[in-house]
């Protein structure tokens, strides 16, 4: 069956009673019409033009006509101003707008054709796929959502690991610390502690690592740090490490950064995670590392798929040398909720003591982490205690 992309009826009775009466036109815009949801490249000029000139309250048949200039088309405007104007375009404008996501739906269609003729490249089908859906689903909605203040059910952000390190729910957070302090024995515990508190289900993805090592830092904190059972976080914790190739999530393509078709993959395979912890950033960034565009686009996308899918993301990062703080752009920082640096515990003639322990600065906190960290600076055992040799041997692979 042949289905209908436009409607020339209805997009010539919109065009016709907003000339007639230009107030119509804030229907028009509440009920998000666009000019791009017309199907004559004309008609998308008239209401542009006419959204135009009613915000200066100057709507004329005249003046329309020299606005458009060289783009104005007789017939076409003739058989608007032939329509009958109706009292009521919600109708209207709602059958206008199914026929122009029709018109969007397959003009992807076609886009993943020629990439399967083409170029044959699974991933670059699911991104042309991923990027559609996701464009049609912020077309179907209007520019922002406006809430009544009266309607809000009011609530303070709501943590995970409240009781140890905790993290914003619906967010991306950082990790960052210089080389061999222990971030990852540290995000290991912390993951553990989540799934005692939460009972979460929680992917790490220790690159650096073999998983076989992962294994052993994991069941030592167990055993000698967290003195707990194996048994309880044998159905909750998920790792990866560096048998699996890394990922650039951002791909550089003629002087643009573009969303890796992988990304929507990996979402995918992560979908029964509450919280996902990343190690290290870099590795699975694709961008220029001291670009703020490129780390804010990073970051952004990840932010979303945390809001959207109820995700707790959290990266490792590297800090700069002999140093915790964030390496390079300063838009990792600035796009995220909340931020800890992790340092070695330093006497005042900056000898190390208390090897076990990590002193764990709250550099960054949007949602209220603090109230349950209790200061902006806590101490944390990291590694078992009085077990010099052990540390030593685990610090020299980290």
């Amino acid at each position: 069956m042949q289905t209908n992309l436009y409607n020339m009826q209805f997009e010539t009775t919109i065009l016709s009673s907003i000339i007639f009466e230009p107030i119509k036109i804030e229907e028009c815009l509440s009920l998000s019409l666009k000019a791009g949801d017309f199907y004559l490249p004309f008609y998308r000029e008239l209401f542009e033009v006419v959204t135009e000139l009613y915000e200066k309250n100057i709507v004329d048949d005249e003046i329309i006509k020299q606005k458009l200039g060289n783009k104005f088309d007789e017939k076409a405007m003739l058989q608007v101003m032939s329509a009958n104007p109706v009292s009521n375009i919600a109708y209207y404008i709602d059958e206008v707008k199914k026929a122009s996501k029709l018109r969007y739906a397959q003009e992807i269609s076609n886009k993943i054709k020629e990439v399967v003729q083409e170029e044959g490249d699974y991933n670059q089908v699911l991104k042309v796929m991923n990027d559609g859906l996701n464009n049609l689903e912020q077309n179907n909605n209007k520019l922002i959502k406006i809430n009544s203040i009266n309607t809000i059910e009011a609530k303070e952000s709501e943590f995970i690991g409240k009781n140890w390190l905790p993290f914003p729910k619906r967010a991306v957070s950082l990790v960052t610390a210089g080389g061999g302090v222990g971030k990852s024995f540290l995000l290991l515990q912390a993951a553990l502690r989540i799934i005692d508190e939460n009972n979460s289900k929680v992917f790490m993805w220790l690159s650096e690592d073999p998983v076989e090592l992962s294994k052993f830092r994991y069941e030592m904190i167990v055993n000698k740090v967290l003195k707990s059972n194996i048994e309880k976080y044998k159905n909750n914790l998920d790792i990866a490490g560096s048998d699996s190739e890394t990922i650039h999530f951002l791909e550089e393509d003629r002087y643009k950064m573009n969303v890796s078709g992988m990304f929507y993959q990996f979402k995918a395979m992560l979908k029964k995670y509450d919280v996902i912890i990343l190690d290290p950033l870099i590795a699975m960034f694709g961008g220029d590392e001291n670009n703020n565009a490129h780390a804010k686009q990073f970051i952004n996308l990840f932010s979303r798929w945390a809001t959207v899918e109820n995700k707790t993301i959290i990266f490792i990062h590297h800090g700069t040398k002999n140093s915790a703080q964030s390496r390079g752009a300063s838009a990792f920082v600035d796009a995220v909720r909340l931020v800890y640096q992790v340092e070695i515990i330093k006497n005042k003639d900056e000898e190390q003591v208390e090897e076990h322990m990590r002193l764990i600065t709250l550099a960054k906190d949007n949602n209220g982490a603090k109230k349950y960290l209790g200061d902006f600076q806590v101490k944390r055992q990291v590694f078992p205690e009085n077990s010099k040799r052990s540390i030593s041997f685990e610090m020299s692979t980290i």
